[in-house]
Order: C-alpha cells, then sequence, then structure tokens
C-alpha cells in the first residue's frame, strides 16, 4: 500500500499496456525525469532516511560542463538537469548506481572506437552511444549499465563490458528509457525488488524469509528470490494444465482443484484432510533435506493427479525421485562456490542424460559428468541475482541443426540441449531464467490448441515431438514470455 502511495504520482508516466511508451523520436524528458525522481525517494524513504536530508540537486549542476554538453544531445542534457543526483553509498535501484558520472558516461565511446578501429564510416558519431546509468560495482566486474542511443533515443542494459554488445544490431531489444525505469517500479510493486531499512545489519541472512544473500551493498536494494504473486501464478498455471490434460484424456481429479488456491492462498501447512494431495509432503520434503523456498511451496501446494505426462515425455515423477536430485551432493562438494546458493532442482524429469555442462548449467554444478534430462528449477543464471521460479528446460536431443529454432526473444539456437524457452538477451535487468508459469501456459497452449494430442496418459507424442521445435512450420509454438523481471 506505502508502494502504492509513493508511486501514484507518476501513474501517467508509467508504461503500461494502456500506457504506451512514447512514439516520438527523441527522449521523453518530463516523464523520465518523474519516474527517476521518484523512485530514488521511494528508495530514500524506505531506507529509513528523512527527506529534508536529500541534497535535491540535478546531476547536471554536479558533473555538468561544457565538454560534455558538447558530446550530449540536447535532450539528455535537459533530462540531466532535471534528475536528481543518487547520494554517495545509496542506489537508485538493485541493478543500477544511478546515473554514471562523465568518465564512465563517454567511457563506451572509447571502447567502441578501439573495437572498430578499422571501421570506414567517417560519419560515425563517437558518443552516439553512452552509458547513461551505471551498473552497481558489487554486482559485476567491469561494469557498464544502461546503454542509450543518443541517434535513437532508446536504452538498453549491459551490465558489463565483458560482454559487449553489438549496439548498431538491430535485433537488439532496445527500449524507451522510461519503459525501463517503469519496470524497475512494477518490480517494486510486485515486492520483487525490496527497499530495506539501514538498520538492517548486514550481517542478516534471510531478510525476506526466502534465502539467504549477500546483496547489502547494492543499499537500500535487495532482490527477492520470489515472491507470493510468483508461487500463485505458478500454482494456477500448474491447475489449468493439469485440469486441460485431464478433461481431454478422461481422467478424473483425484480431489477438488479448487482446495488448491485455497490451501495456497491461506498458507495451509497441508493438513488439511479436504485439501488435494500435494505432489510431495512437508514432511517429506523436510526428512529429504529440501530447503524452504518457491521449489519446497511449490511441490506442498500443486496438487497430485493421475496424468502421467504433462508435455511430449516430460512426466511426473514419484514422490521418491523428488528426494533424489542429481545436484545434492555438490552442495557438499563445493560448500564455499554455494554458499547461500540453491541447487538446480529437477521437477519434471524425461527419459535420457546429457553432461550438466552441455545443459549450462553455471559452475559448480556444471562439474557433474551426466544429469537426467527434464525441467529444472535453476535459480542462479546469474549469481547476484537469485531467481528460483526461474527455469532450464534440458532435452535429451539438441536443437537447432534446423535453424529454426529460436530463444524466447526469438535469437536462434545453435544446436543445444537447453536454450529452448531461455532469453538470450534481457534490456531490463541482468539475466533472468524463463519463469515456470510461463513455460506452463505455454504447454497449454499447445495442449488446447491441439498441436500436442492427449491419450489415457496424458501428453503424448513422446520425446521426439520436441523435435518440432525446430521446423519451420512450428517453432513459434515453442515461445514463453519475452522477458521475466
Amino acid at each position: 500500500m506505502a508502494a502504492m502511495s509513493l508511486f501514484a504520482p507518476v501513474a501517467k508516466d508509467r508504461v503500461t499496456p494502456t500506457n504506451p511508451a512514447s512514439t516520438t523520436d527523441d527522449l521523453a524528458i518530463d516523464r523520465c525525469a518523474a519516474l527517476h525522481n521518484t523512485l530514488l525517494l521511494y528508495g530514500w524513504i524506505c531506507s529509513g532516511k528523512k527527506i529534508f536530508e536529500l541534497q535535491k540537486r540535478s546531476w547536471w549542476s554536479n558533473y555538468g560542463n561544457e565538454t560534455l554538453k558538447q558530446k550530449l544531445r540536447p535532450s539528455v542534457v535537459r533530462y540531466l538537469s532535471k534528475v536528481f543526483d543518487v547520494p554517495f553509498k545509496h542506489s537508485l535501484f538493485y541493478h543500477v548506481s544511478g546515473i554514471a558520472r562523465p568518465k564512465e558516461m563517454l567511457k563506451l565511446g572509447d571502447v567502441l572506437e578501439d573495437v572498430e578501429h578499422d571501421h570506414d564510416d567517417a560519419k560515425a558519431e563517437k558518443h552516439r552511444f553512452i552509458v547513461l546509468y551505471a551498473t552497481n560495482l558489487d554486482l559485476v566486474t567491469q561494469p557498464a549499465g544502461i546503454v542509450y542511443d543518443q541517434q535513437a533515443h532508446k536504452a538498453i542494459l549491459m551490465p558489463t563490458y565483458h560482454h559487449l554488445l553489438e549496439l548498431t544490431n538491430p535485433a537488439l531489444p532496445w527500449q524507451k528509457l522510461e519503459a525501463i525505469l517503469s519496470a524497475y517500479i512494477d518490480m517494486v510493486e510486485a515486492e520483487k525488488a525490496v527497499a530495506i531499512p539501514d538498520s538492517v545489519s548486514t550481517e542478516s541472512t534471510d531478510f525476506s524469509g526466502h534465502a539467504s544473500r549477500k546483496q547489502y551493498k547494492t543499499r537500500p536494494w535487495i532482490l527477492q528470490p520470489y515472491t507470493l504473486s510468483d508461487l500463485h501464478a505458478c500454482l494456477g498455471a500448474w491447475q489449468n494444465l493439469v485440469r486441460a490434460i485431464e478433461k481431454r484424456a478422461g481422467i478424473a481429479a483425484k480431489k477438488p482443484a479448487a482446495a488448491v488456491t485455497a490451501a495456497a492462498a491461506t498458507g495451509d501447512d497441508g493438513d488439511d484432510p479436504n485439501a488435494p494431495d500435494p505432489l510431495c509432503s512437508r514432511a517429506a520434503l523436510d526428512v529429504a533435506g529440501i530447503p524452504r523456498g518457491f521449489a519446497y511451496e511449490l511441490l506442498s501446494h500443486a496438487r497430485q493427479s493421475n496424468v502421467w505426462f504433462l508435455a511430449p515425455g516430460i512426466r511426473l515423477p514419484k514422490v521418491e525421485e523428488f528426494l533424489h536430485q542429481p545436484f545434492k551432493h555438490v552442495l557438499a562438494q563445493y560448500p564455499k562456490e554455494t554458499e547461500g546458493m540453491k541447487m538446480p532442482f529437477l521437477f519434471l524429469p524425461c527419459p535420457g542424460t546429457v553432461s550438466a555442462q552441455d545443459a549450462k548449467f553455471r559452475y559448480p554444478f556444471s562439474t557433474v559428468e551426466s544429469v537426467p534430462a527434464g525441467l529444472y528449477l535453476d535459480a542462479f543464471a546469474n549469481a547476484a541475482n537469485p531467481f528460483e521460479d526461474a527455469c532450464r528446460l534440458v532435452l535429451p536431443i539438441r536443437l537447432g541443426s534446423n535453424k529454426y529454432a529460436r530463444t524466447s526473444d526469438f535469437k536462434p539456437i545453435r544446436r543445444s540441449y537447453s536454450d529452448l524457452y531461455q532469453t538470450d538477451l534481457n534490456p531490463f535487468v541482468m539475466r533472468h531464467g524463463p519463469k515456470l508459469a510461463g513455460i506452463l501456459e505455454n504447454w497449454l497452449a499447445n495442449v488446447e490448441s491441439g498441436h500436442w494430442s492427449v491419450n489415457e496418459k496424458g501428453v503424448e507424442g513422446g520425446i521426439g515431438m520436441w523435435r518440432r521445435a525446430d521446423t519451420r512450420e512450428d517453432w513459434w509454438r515453442y515461445q514463453s514470455s519475452r522477458f521475466a523481471i
């Protein structure tokens, strides 16, 4: 409620489905400045500071000069004259500390000039691309930030210089700056990003109640590994998928589906005799040592079914299979490297195995020689960004040989076991794996459209059906939401 009241004054400035980003060929100065300043004030207040303690000086009044004015477009200069400078040791948002200092702002021009020193375009503007907002220093090495194209007046997050984007590539998912700032406010209202008081100790390990993290250097911001909304979205998608398959297969539900939502909404511990049987009881999860978090809550609330296959070749596991996880030993074998991390969790298995390295799990989980194929909850695509509702579909077949398979941002898949549904580049935040709810919704669409047929065991066709994702006719059927935040 507090977030809603503090962000109410910028409702007209935020990008929403009914209030799209500006279509003008320039920077929406007043709109973006209102979003920037409100986000700064929100974090400042939530950190426990008083508004009068904030020096409301514009960035340009602190750092602007004639040399910089010659290299920046007039609209950018006016924008920098309207936005408050972010105080030292305070971050505008989790991913970005604030407006970049002049040296960092112009550094990209020098880097690109060096990389493209042999280009023939004499009219190329050296500082067409600037780093407008700086990535938080504690998240990456060689930080870059939100790159702004002064010619096209669009922006994109490039977190680090280690992964220099081909900025002139028209296929990049450039966004209007107000869309990126609006996405950050959306994350706050969804409680994905939380501004914490300065009084919270850096020794605290469980502020959110979900997971241990070392994110306090991005003060006042931390990221929640998942929210109640994320959990409800997945439970709803799960219920809809199971219902649709049961209906087409003529399979009766084990228990009334309505009880699932009630149990999740009330935080029921699973002891209600009228509630549907969960995929796995809390007692079994506790015995297996599965830590509290998204996987624990999902398995203890999502209802069981007589359906066997939920997607081609991908089946509902038995309880004992949930308990024997392929990466469980890695936590003990690499305690330092996995500190504060959750292991990739095999949710829905399918026949076949691949190496963890070929499946593109991050180190040290990538050291496992052979893991079962299937749908994994994979929280840590990036060590600094835990997203426990993110997942990875590992298939025992490689896609991309036919050059039709695509990631969810439409980038070609190059002979990969695990890039289907992934996002190659997210213009808003650091890498976020596809949300489980998005994949379950895609599976539902394939069932309801008849692309996947159903028999008495559930979805039929076997694992070979996934080769349809690499065909001209059907690749588009295997796409989840483009960007997850």
